[in-house]
C-alpha cells in the first residue's frame, strides 16, 4: 500500500483478490483502473465462469487478507454513511466496510457476499480524506456495482484475465443507479490525484454513457 513495492505475477492476469491503480512513479493497491497484478493477499475483485466454491477457504482468505492489511471494520462515519446511501439505491444490504491505513485505494473482496449475503468493501483511509462526498459516492458505487455483479465463480485467491469492459460496465451500472455526477466526479478526481497520467480513467470518462 501507499508507496510499498508489490509483487506482481505474470502480466495480463489480475488476482481475484486484487485490483490496482498506477500513479506517477508508484503502484497503489485497490483502485479499479489498471490491469497490473498484485499478490492475492493485497485486496479484492471478482469475475469469471462458474467453479466449485469453498466457503471455509473463502472465509480464511478474507480473514488473512484483512489482517495483513491492518483493516478494521467500521459502522459509522463519512464512508459508511455514503455506502449506506449507495446500498439503498441498489436495493441491497449494506456491505461490511473495512478501513485500512495510509492508502487512498478501494476494492471489494471477491465472492464475499456468499459468506453472509452482504459482501465486504475495503477503503484506504486517505480515500476518505482525499475524495469529497460526491466523488466518494462514485468510487464506492463502482465497487458496489462489481459486488452485486459478482457471481462468486472465483474466490479471493484466484487469478483471472482482467477485462477492461467490466470496469466500464461497472461505471455504467453505477451511473444508472446513482446518476452520472458521482461516477464522473470519481474519475475526474483520479485524474487530479495522478496529475492527469491515468489513461484508463481518461478513457472511461470518454466512454461513460451520456
Amino acid at each position: 500500500m501507499g508507496g510499498e513495492q508489490l509483487a506482481a505475477p505474470e502480466e495480463g492476469w489480475v488476482s481475484v483478490a486484487s485490483r490496482l491503480f498506477t500513479g506517477p512513479g508508484r503502484i497503489l493497491a485497490g483502485i479499479t483502473l489498471l490491469g497490473a497484478i498484485l499478490a492475492p493477499q493485497d485486496i479484492a475483485s471478482a469475475t469469471g465462469p462458474a467453479s466449485p466454491f469453498n466457503i471455509q477457504a473463502q472465509s480464511g482468505c478474507e480473514a488473512e487478507m484483512l489482517g495483513n492489511m491492518g483493516a478494521r471494520e467500521v459502522f459509522s462515519g463519512k464512508a459508511y454513511d455514503v455506502l449506506a446511501e449507495i446500498a439503498r439505491a441498489y436495493g441491497r444490504a449494506i456491505p461490511h466496510l473495512y478501513i485500512f491505513p495510509r492508502s487512498w485505494n478501494m476494492a471489494y473482496i471477491a465472492a464475499s457476499a456468499v459468506v453472509d449475503g452482504r459482501g465486504k468493501i475495503v477503503v484506504g483511509q486517505q480515500a476518505i480524506e482525499r475524495f469529497d462526498t460526491l466523488a466518494l459516492k462514485g468510487f464506492l458505487g463502482h465497487e458496489m456495482a462489481h459486488l452485486i455483479s459478482d457471481s462468486a465463480a472465483r474466490g479471493c485467491n484466484d487469478y483471472v484475465l482482467r477485462d477492461p469492459q467490466m470496469e466500464a460496465d461497472a461505471d455504467a451500472l453505477a451511473a444508472r443507479t446513482l446518476g452520472m455526477r458521482p461516477v464522473k466526479a470519481f474519475l475526474e478526481r483520479v485524474l487530479v490525484l495522478t496529475e492527469g497520467q491515468n489513461g484508463d480513467a481518461r478513457h472511461r470518462l470518454e466512454v461513460l454513457p451520456r
